[in-house]
Formats: structure tokens, sequence, C-alpha cells
């Protein structure tokens, strides 16, 4: 059943990875994992969202 969970959570990264705007996986991000959002580091969490920290910078700026 776990391992079930996890495939489930990989094919939603993946499918958000190729199909989602940068500005639409960071939404996505900030409202699935409001909490880990605010203990991360920009770095960490453009690595994640595969954009780079320019990006994310901006994403941020316009919302």
């Amino acid at each position: 059943m776990l391992t079930e969970q996890y495939y489930i959570q990989l094919e939603e990264r993946t499918m958000s990875l190729q199909y989602l705007s940068a500005k639409e996986r960071f939404e996505q991000f900030v409202m699935k994992e409001h909490r880990l959002y605010q203990r991360i580091s920009l770095g960490q969490l453009s690595s994640y969202l595969g954009i780079s920290q320019e990006t994310l910078s901006r994403i941020r700026a316009k919302k």
C-alpha cells in the first residue's frame, strides 16, 4: 500500500514537470506543501520544481 502511494506521487510529479508551467508547479507546491514551503531554501525549491532561482524569484515577485 505504501509503495502504491509513492508510485502515485511519483507519477503526479512527473506529469507536473512535463505538462505544467513553472508558475503552475510553484502554485501547486505551495498549496500542497505550505508548511514545507516556509522551511526550505529557495535554491532547494527551485531545484525541486525544475526551474532556475531567477525564474522562481520572478514568479514569487508577481504573486
